[in-house]
This record gives C-alpha cells, structure tokens and sequence, in this order.
C-alpha cells in the first residue's frame, strides 16, 4: 500500500499539482485491509492544551531517579451504550487500585481514553504494571484496550512531550488493530508525520520525520518521507539528495527510486529520470503510477514500443483509471495513428466524462479524420467549459469551426488562445528556470 500525492500531468514545471511522489507505508507489519478510523494525535493540533493538567502534573511530580513510562489507553467504548457508565466507573477503581500514590498518576481523558504515568522502581516494572493493567481491562471488564508506551528519559524530549510521544504510539498502535500496543519510536514519528503531511502541514511533518531518523538513520520510510516533503516544498535538489540517501541505505527501495525519477525529470534530466523509473519497475511492476509515469516519459522521448508497454501494464493494474487510456490517446495523436487514438481517447471518457484533456483529444482526432464534425464541435466546446483556460483546447475548436465554415467564431477561438498564451508566458519561463537549476 502506499500514500500517494494527487495525480496530475508530471513534467511541466514544478508544483504539489504536477508531480506524484509516493510514500511507502510506515509499518511494514500493517495489515492490508486495515486503517485507524481517526487519529488520536488530531487533538494536539486542535487542543494543544487539550492535556495541560495532566502534563503539569507530570512536570511538578517528585519522581524517583527521574525516570518514568507514560502510557495512554484506548478503550473503544460507545458512548451511546449505558452499560459503559458502569464499565467506566469500573475501569476507574481499576486504576485506582493499579497506580498507587507515590508510584504514579493518572487522569481520564474522557469517556475512552485514560493517560497514566508510573515510575515503580524501574522501568520494566512499569512496563509490566500497564501491560497488567491492560489484561484486566479485558479480563475483568471486556475492554479491548490499545496501548501507546513513551519512556521517559528519551533524547531530548520533556516530561510534556512523553505524554504526546505516548499518544503517536497509540495511533502506531491503531494500524494493527483494537487491543493492539506499541512503543514510541521511529515508526511512530513516521505515521505522526505522514498524518501531518496528509494535513497539509508539510514544515510539522519534515520536523517529525528528522527527529524519527534521529531515532533510526537508516529508516527508508522517513528518508523517503522526508525527501517527498521536500519536493512537495518546491525544493527538489533537496529532495534529490533525500533519495539518494535512502537509495544508499537500501538499493531496492522502490518508492525512493521512483521518486528520484520524479527530481530527475524536474530538474531537466529524462534520461537519467527514465533510467530510474524502469528500474523502479523491473524491481515491482505492481505499481500503477510507476508504470503510468514511465510510460509517459518514455512517450516524450517518442520510446514508443517501450511507453506502450508500461502504460498497457498501468491499465491492467487500474482499469478503472482512464488516465493510461489518455496517455495513450495523445501519444498516439502525436504519432499521427489517428484511429487508435480515437479508440483511446473513447475508453478514458466512458472511465471519466469529465476528462476535458480526452474530450478535446477525441474531438481534435475526429476533425483529423474529416468526420464527424459537428459532434466533434460539441466535445471540443464541453472539454473549453470543463477547462476554458487551456489555450490547446481553444485552438483545437477554432480548427473545428474553420472545418465547418464558421470562420467568425474559429477568430474569436484563436484570439482568445493567443491571449492565454501570452498570459501563460511568464509561468512557462519560470518553470523552465525552475527545471533547469
């Protein structure tokens, strides 16, 4: 499984909308089918002081040896059910009974979740003291608890900052299901990370990416994270460098492989991004986007044979997808093969009417092959109202009109082009800049 940036036309200059980094998923072990319903770590973006009792408690606590574990508990209770009163009052005295004076603290969160602290003499005592506590909850009461753990001293972190590690561990812990537990490591960082990129807070999770591989330098997943940040960051000789890392670190990370062509192509290199990008697929031809993306390229670089090859394997991979169905409808346009890129163009509008790149392609090819005509000029009008700022769209209508005699209205198509190109000028020298630093 991978998280993946939304899908656009690669190559075009630089931006969050034109490129799609992958990123491999933090926890080998998670099972396939399986995604926490939501994070327990949104709340610190929406209450960052959501837990301030409990962590100046924490921080002002007399603690022996000035050691500790933090462990936030999980209960998966409904509230709408009134027997979990009663479990709740029940799983209070169990606490109670569990986190003597002197040897810890805890605090219900609310109605599911319970922060706890212990320092009983060691920590593999109280380690084993919330790992007890746990089994009663379900012994004793039916819950079936997860468990996020955070040692205390750890790096540089605070007392404060164990009590949010502990809660990152219990999201880790969600990806292998209710009743499942974990300790804040590098992992944990990795899936606090990916959530905040998933946000859109691309600064946040570049910060937790770098303190998970202070944990674990060699952990291709955050060296991968982090290099897909940067190029999300328009930073893409940064990026460049990230993925040579994790390239370094393991030869057959593909995700980082891929990606490192993606930098390649931005920076102006299509052989060398080519050259990455097959490799990519001949270690795992699984991957639609990898096979899609070099298909592309290998098209631009009129490879023909070979593009057909890896964009036929991407529409087996998605048949629902009628994007290789459009790469294939261009390229095939540009290779003057009118009637299999009519063929083309026609499966990716049927996967996707509102495909305005297909609508005009289908409606250009017709006019190519003199037929048609005036169906054309209805597809080419719908893919300028589904994209009226494409100058090719434009062009490709008024060409429709000249057909058909309609000289008036082909004018006013290839002025208003005119004029959009013209506009677009200055971004397409900025791109080109951006492309060849």
């Amino acid at each position: 499984m991978t998280k993946n940036t939304p899908l656009s036309d690669p190559g075009n200059g630089f931006s969050s909308r034109e490129v799609h980094f992958l990123k491999s998923d933090p926890e080998d072990e998670k099972p396939a089918d399986f995604v926490p319903a939501d994070y327990f770590t949104d709340r610190i973006l929406s209450e960052p002081s959501w837990m301030k009792s409990f962590t100046d408690t924490l921080e002002k606590a007399e603690i022996p040896d000035n050691r500790f574990v933090c462990g936030v508990i999980q209960q998966h209770l409904s509230p709408n059910n009134p027997e979990d009163g009663t479990t709740v009052t029940e799983a209070n005295g169990l606490l109670d009974a569990s986190v003597k004076p002197g040897n810890g603290i805890w605090k219900r969160i609310d109605h599911e979740n319970i922060a706890v602290a212990l320092w009983d003499g060691d920590e593999n005592a109280s380690l084993g003291n919330l790992a007890r506590l746990k089994e009663c909850l379900a012994a004793e009461l039916g819950i079936d608890a997860t468990l996020g753990l955070a040692l205390f001293p750890f790096m540089d972190f605070s007392r404060a900052d164990t009590f949010y590690n502990a809660a990152k561990a219990v999201d880790h812990a969600a990806f292998f299901g209710p009743g499942s537990d974990a300790r804040f490591d590098d992992v944990s960082l990795n899936i606090s990370g990916d959530r905040l990129y998933q946000m859109g807070r691309t600064d946040d999770a570049i910060r937790e990416y770098q303190r998970g591989l202070e944990i674990n330098p060699d952990n291709t997943n955050l060296i991968n994270s982090l290099g897909v940040c940067h190029g999300m960051a328009n930073e893409p000789q940064k990026a460049k460098e990230v993925f040579k890392r994790a390239i370094e670190v393991n030869p057959a990370e593909v995700m980082a492989i891929y990606n490192m062509g993606l930098v390649c192509d931005i920076l102006g290199n299509k052989k060398r991004a080519i050259q990455y990008l097959e490799q990519a697929s001949r270690l795992d031809d699984a991957i639609f986007e990898v096979e899609l993306t070099v298909g592309n390229l290998l098209f631009q670089e009129e490879k023909f044979d070979r593009a057909l090859a890896h964009l036929a394997r991407a529409k087996e991979l998605n048949p629902k997808s009628g994007i290789p169905f459009k790469r294939m409808g261009e390229h095939y346009l540009e290779a003057d093969r009118i009637d299999k890129a009519i063929v083309e163009f026609k499966r990716a509008i049927k996967l996707n009417p509102s495909d305005a790149a297909s609508l005009s392609g289908l409606a250009h090819a017709f006019g190519l092959k003199e037929k048609n005509l005036e169906i054309a000029i209805t597809l080419a009008k719908e893919s300028i109202m589904l994209d009226p700022d494409t100058s090719l769209f434009r062009s490709r209508l008024g060409r429709l009109y000249q057909k058909t005699g309609q000289d008036d209205l082909a004018r006013i198509e290839f002025d208003t082009a005119t004029q959009q190109r013209e506009a677009d000028a200055p971004s397409t020298r900025d791109a080109l800049e951006k492309r060849s630093a």
